[in-house]
């Protein structure tokens, strides 16, 4: 067994958090002993979280039509992509019914995501009513993404029983100005932290296989474990024709699951949430993301890309001796 890595596993361990330079090593490391680097990983993540897994499913609430720029992203207007231009908005009834369905499936949490860079109060209090309404009648718990937003909104959906709010940085602030140009690694940190002053989970975390380093790798985990979220989405590249990446060349599986595990060891106490890209760029190796130190997925579609069954994963995680949560 590798000793390099499995003396910085033991510094995790024991409650230690790993310094640069030591995440430096570990990654340098990582290219060689990858299957020391998965082993550590996985007794990290069982350390913490033993064998449950959250299971979280989404709806997109507004799905395009978006006026930002993010260079990856099928929902901007900017782009000639499959989605129309103008946004398409669910009724009440659709996202009802669409919360219904995945509590129905055995899903534990569920989001809706708002394309556009904030939401109007007219959007804002029709969300209040609805994310109160689904808490009150389904029962199941409720995380949200509307984008920009500040303490005294976020107050608001959380009094409606919002449970998490969804904001990812995307990528390391040195990276952030080669993917979005309509705004700033700034707006994305105050929004985070005016969610975790009002109180609510957080989801933060961001993209991978858009161009950036090592080094923005580690640079964005770095900024996730100094805001203190509790959970952090990986996301993978999916490249959609029409957007400026969709050229791009998606990684391999083997460079996701090292990814997932230098996650692992950087925030060992942080749910580290498999999201977008999983099912195109994973393959068969989709069971693979426990053992490097994954703790939570999102099940069923994404938001513009076809995703896995709910009854599939379930099967997954139940023959994998996992609990869903």
């Amino acid at each position: 067994m590798d000793k390099v890595i499995a003396n910085l596993a033991q510094k995790v361990l024991s409650g230690e958090l790993l310094s640069r330079p030591d995440i430096d090593t570990l990654a340098q490391q990582s290219y060689i002993k990858m299957d020391d680097l998965l082993y550590w990983a996985n007794e990290i993540r069982k350390q913490s979280f033993g064998n449950k897994i959250q299971v979280c499913s989404i709806v997109p609430g507004r799905l395009g039509g978006c006026d930002q720029d993010c260079a990856f992203c099928a929902q901007s207007a900017r782009y000639n992509t499959h989605l129309d231009k103008k946004p398409k908005v669910l009724s009440d009834k659709e996202i009802l019914a669409a919360a219904r369905r995945a509590k129905e499936k055995g899903v534990g949490h569920f989001g809706i995501v708002y394309s556009g860079k904030t939401v109007s109060e007219k959007e804002l209090a029709r969300l209040e009513q609805l994310i109160e309404q689904i808490t009150n009648e389904i029962g199941i718990a409720i995380c949200g993404g509307f984008g920009i937003l500040n303490k005294s909104q976020l107050k608001r959906l959380t009094k409606a029983g919002m449970r998490r709010y969804n904001h990812n940085l995307e990528t390391s602030r040195n990276h952030f100005g080669k993917i979005v140009s309509t705004h700033t690694y700034n707006d994305r940190i105050d929004t985070i932290k005016a969610s975790l002053d009002a109180g609510v989970g957080v989801c933060a975390g961001g993209l991978f296989g858009i161009g950036e380093t090592e080094s923005d790798r580690i640079d964005m985990a770095l900024q996730i474990r100094e805001l203190n979220v509790d959970m952090a989405p990986l996301n993978f590249l999916h490249p959609i024709p029409g957007t400026p990446m969709g050229d791009q060349k998606p990684l391999t599986p083997s460079e996701i699951l090292r990814i997932i595990a230098l996650y692992r060891f950087i925030l060992p106490r942080t749910n580290l949430k498999v999201a977008g890209g999983r099912v195109l760029n994973l393959r068969d190796m989709q069971s693979w993301i426990f053992y490097a130190g994954c703790t939570s997925i999102i099940t069923g579609d994404y938001l513009t890309t076809a995703g896995r069954a709910v009854e599939d994963d379930l099967c997954m995680l139940a023959d994998l001796g996992l609990e869903a949560v």
